[in-house]
């Protein structure tokens, strides 16, 4: 790696921005930059840190492991520059707040330029900062207290201050492991326990749990978890480097993926899926919204629709 005092805050800002949005040409448009100028600024990224940072796909720019690892630290590096520059100046302009979403990593695909699109579509700024941020237990009071606008998860609120609002059940999973993994030569779940299992940070189970994992315990055979991933990115790494396998059940979240090269995902037989799931609800995905006093949604009406849609085309 190359030295990082290399990278330059507009540099920083071409990432940003190319992360959310995947395409140079509407980067180099917002930025009012030449598309050379952004295709510079990325190769210099790729150079400092050996690694091709976002790959084209379908005429969209997607980020690499390594771009996701690097997106939070660097979105950090630019808001702090933002606000030296901010206080610097002492500018009296107001700032249009950011949208913030809280969600599980299954849900976080393609979500900010979701809510870009829609945006425009709806009138509303397309330059509007749109980030997002891992559901956790504080989510429930981060969305009551202004931090977040919205959070999308597998659990209902209580909170008579969210609209809890399911929106979309998942049926059927899908096993995900590199594509020389010895699992592919019997799909079924009594030769999946044989293996470790790695796990993102929030299932769509209460406490957290594995149904593969709970089921291997009842054949006396309980699993060892290979690893517990804050994202897909981290997960896909732990399948690529071992024999732990994964199931998966929204559909973008396999999707994505499935695109490493490297790892295949294949739809789990309907017979050895509902053996699985035996003493478990399918999954229900539920979107948070913030309640006034006088109980009407907080978020304008588009966002809620974007936020609904974006949660269904996500399962198809």
């Amino acid at each position: 790696m190359n030295k990082l005092s290399n990278i330059s805050i507009s540099t920083i800002e071409i990432f940003c921005q190319l992360y959310i949005k995947g395409s140079t040409k509407v980067v180099a448009n917002d930025l009012s930059l030449s598309q050379p100028k952004v295709s510079r600024a990325l190769n210099s990224l790729r150079v400092v840190f050996n690694d091709p940072l976002f790959v084209r796909k379908n005429n969209q720019f997607i980020a690499t492991e390594l771009s996701h690892r690097l997106h939070a630290s660097l979105s950090e590096i630019l808001q702090c520059s933002r606000s030296i520059e901010s206080d610097a100046i002492k500018s009296s302009s107001p700032v249009e707040p950011a949208i913030i979403i809280s969600t599980v990593p299954q849900l976080e695909i393609g979500l900010a330029q979701k809510i870009i699109k829609d945006a425009a579509d709806n009138n509303q700024n397309p330059n509007i900062p749109i980030s997002t941020t891992a559901w956790s237990e504080q989510s429930e009071q981060q969305l009551i207290d202004g931090e977040v606008d919205a959070a999308i998860c597998f659990r209902p609120s209580t909170r008579k201050e969210v609209l809890s609002k399911p929106i979309i059940q998942h049926r059927g999973g899908y096993l995900i492991a590199h594509s020389q993994h010895p699992v592919w030569d019997d799909l079924t779940i009594d030769n999946m326990i044989n293996f470790p299992i790695v796990k993102l940070v929030t299932m769509p189970f209460p406490a957290n749990k594995s149904p593969l994992g709970a089921y291997a315990i009842t054949q006396g055979k309980p699993m060892q978890v290979y690893a517990t991933a804050p994202d897909l990115g981290s997960a896909a790494s732990s399948l690529l480097h071992s024999h732990a396998v994964m199931i998966v059940g929204v559909k973008c979240a396999v999707d994505f993926l499935a695109s490493i090269k490297g790892l295949h995902a294949q739809k789990i037989d309907y017979s050895e899926d509902k053996s699985l799931l035996k003493g478990f609800s399918y999954p229900t995905v539920y979107l948070w919204l913030k309640r006034a006093i006088d109980g009407k949604v907080v978020v304008p009406l588009w966002l809620q629709q974007t936020l609904e849609a974006y949660i269904i085309k996500s399962h198809k």
